[in-house]
């Protein structure tokens, strides 16, 4: 018997441990405030260090103000996560999600937490780049950063 619960222990715990894992060796609040719309990848990569995954989406449709059916395309819309959810959603746990437009530059930059068991919450940091401005330098600000300045850092410290 006590031997069976410590083999069930040690499993809980590496599981635990797994999913800790993925707050990887770069993935800072300070870090993550670096990251700016308009970055290349290289950059990105620079700050972060690599992805857990990557995932291409082809002729995106979104949201925009820059014509009458304020609908814009992107043809190809690149995504990079740097946290997984834990194998045991018992605690907190955050998600980093990076965006690049078609040109490989960074049109958002998002960051969620989750409450226990995985349950979904808003987010806790966003920016992004104005869809209209195909120089990739002009940040919308339409509606506001999320959380942006130091309430971002102090909500990113605690989570990450």
């Amino acid at each position: 018997m006590r031997r069976s619960l410590l083999i069930v222990a040690t499993a809980l715990s590496l599981l635990i441990a797994w999913g800790w894992n993925a707050f990887q060796r770069k993935l800072t609040a300070d870090n993550i405030i670096a990251v700016q719309p308009g970055m290349t990848m290289e950059e990105v990569l620079a700050l972060l260090g690599d992805p857990v995954r990557q995932e291409v989406s082809r002729d995106v449709r979104f949201f925009c103000h820059c014509n009458e059916e304020q609908i814009c395309r992107e043809p190809e819309r690149t995504t990079w996560t740097y946290t997984r959810k834990p194998v045991m959603r018992v605690l907190p746990f955050p998600m980093l999600w990076v965006h690049f437009n078609s040109r490989g530059h960074v049109n958002e930059v998002y960051a969620k937490k989750y409450f226990a068991l995985g349950m979904d919450s808003k987010g806790i940091y966003s920016v992004k780049l104005d869809p209209c401005d195909t120089t990739d330098r002009t940040v919308d600000d339409r509606y506001g950063r999320l959380f942006d300045g130091a309430e971002a850092i102090q909500r990113l410290h605690e989570i990450f």
